[in-house]
């Protein structure tokens, strides 16, 4: 059978076989085309993907960022992982877009998730942070006086026998959590670790002593005596913090006086005579106020519990009294000058040798009462991503829904009792910054500064705080890597 009389289908096959020969032009067009075709459908859903994770909010100027894909797109075994992050972040990215819609003007707000910022709303602007201050003071005395560090509060005098001849000197070491043993009970926010100044009478006793010849003389020489911070308004003074002192017995209420006394040092020397007499020491003069002589013989001291819970209770309470002294003893370290100037200074430098960034923030105190304070969500957020939500400031925040300044707040959202926070709260100005955890190692950090008019009310900042709360409470490890690869 010739060509001619071959059926057609065997004459269309020769044809193709002819026409289609391994490593012809045709054949490489083709492959490459293929290629193509695949390669570009990889770059786009990559495209989509980054498309989501970098989209923009426009809301008050508000701008979402993230870090770039660092990546060969075209790597199949990079298609997992990126599907999971899209699935998870991007979710996450897609339920805050409404909270960002309601962020006021002079407002700020940044998210970061592994590392990476996902949402950014004006993280720059140096606003009026609150008591999201003590963020700052926290991480400085960390630094500065380490973790380890402990106050310690002494009576010296001159024993002779059962008896101190002459005075006997109460120094204070500055200790801002110095408490009788009675006083938590009575605070809205009790005390988490006070040093109980009934040890130091316990071992005075031990000591064998019955009678004290002079007075009980408070020594607060450790620190200054400015009282407040001079541009501190006069609704929180007294209410809120202070009067200050090195030497503050019970934040210097003496509990059988509706008024706190100008004079901590002499409240506590009142006081600690009172509670020599119950325990049968007498003390023949009147308590007063003085300097120590350096030489004179310590008869008992206690210290109190180390920095790292003296920091934990300052954040889970917003304790401003402790934030104060706090700062002044980071000025005595450094500067040698117990003096709230002195403590600003070093906080300021301290952060800047740290590698954050300072610009446009201003330090007045250590507690954020002042309004004078300026902040940035990028600062605060930089700090909390050093700690990781699993350190010493990570694990001293309040937790919502059971401790400190969020024991009755934001228990009940998607978040529950993993959000961990540091609240902050003054006239035009409410923050809310810390984690949410959602695995066994991993947080979001997150910085949230509202400041405007009428943003601390609750039908303002609420509806904020609540949706941050249930975007960030939706995050989840999954779908990991491991369960998307086939």
């Amino acid at each position: 059978m010739n060509q001619r009389d071959a059926p057609e289908s065997t004459r269309g096959m020769k044809r193709a076989n002819n026409k289609v020969r391994l490593g012809s032009p045709r054949v490489v067009a083709t492959l490459l085309t293929t290629v193509t075709l695949v390669g570009t459908s990889i770059l786009g859903v990559s495209w989509k993907f980054v498309n989501d994770i970098a989209v923009s909010v426009a809301s008050n100027n508000s701008v979402v960022e993230t870090q770039a894909v660092n990546a060969s797109l075209l790597n199949a075994r990079r298609l997992p992982a990126i599907l999971s992050t899209e699935l998870r972040i991007g979710g996450l990215l897609r339920s805050l877009n409404e909270t960002v819609q309601l962020i006021p003007d002079q407002s700020c707000l940044v998210v970061s998730v592994e590392g990476q910022r996902i949402t950014a709303v004006k993280p720059n602007l140096p606003i009026v942070p609150a008591s999201n201050m003590k963020l700052l003071t926290a991480t400085v005395a960390l630094e500065v006086l380490g973790p380890d560090f402990v106050y310690t509060t002494k009576a010296v005098g001159v024993q002779d026998g059962n008896r101190i001849v002459g005075d006997m000197w109460l120094v204070g070491g500055g200790d801002p959590v110095l408490s009788t043993i009675a006083y938590p009970a009575t605070e809205s926010y009790p005390t988490l670790k006070p040093t109980q100044i009934e040890s130091l009478i316990d071992l005075i006793s031990a000591a064998g002593i019955t009678e004290i010849t002079g007075s009980i003389v408070g020594d607060e020489s450790r620190y200054d005596t400015e009282r407040f911070s001079p541009t501190l308004g006069l609704g929180v003074r007294t209410t809120e913090v202070g009067p200050l002192g090195a030497l503050l017995l019970n934040d210097g209420v003496v509990l059988a006086s509706p008024i706190k006394p100008d004079q901590p040092a002499l409240a506590a020397a009142q006081e600690f005579s009172r509670l020599l007499a119950e325990r049968g020491i007498t003390v023949l003069g009147p308590a007063s106020v003085g300097t120590a002589s350096s030489d004179l013989p310590v008869i008992a001291s206690i210290n109190s519990a180390p920095m790292r819970d003296i920091v934990a209770e300052m954040l889970t309470n917003s304790d401003n009294n402790t934030a104060e002294l706090v700062l002044k003893e980071i000025g005595l370290s450094k500067l040698a000058s117990g003096t709230r100037l002195a403590g600003t200074q070093v906080v300021q430098s301290t952060l800047q040798e740290m590698g954050f960034s300072v610009d446009g923030v201003v330090i007045v105190d250590g507690s954020g009462l002042d309004r004078g304070n300026r902040a940035t969500c990028s600062l605060i957020t930089a700090l909390l991503e050093r700690d990781g939500g699993f350190g010493i400031i990570g694990s001293g925040l309040a937790v919502a829904g059971k401790t400190g300044t969020l024991k009755d707040l934001l228990g009940d959202s998607v978040a529950g009792d993993r959000l961990h926070a540091k609240t902050g709260t003054l006239t035009g100005a409410k923050a809310l910054s810390g984690f949410v955890v959602y695995t066994a190692e991993r947080a979001i950090s997150f910085a949230l500064i509202l400041n405007g008019s009428g943003v601390s009310n609750q039908g303002e900042y609420r509806p904020i705080w609540n949706g941050l709360a249930s975007a960030l409470g939706g995050l989840s490890e999954h779908p990991s890597v491991d369960e998307i690869t086939p």
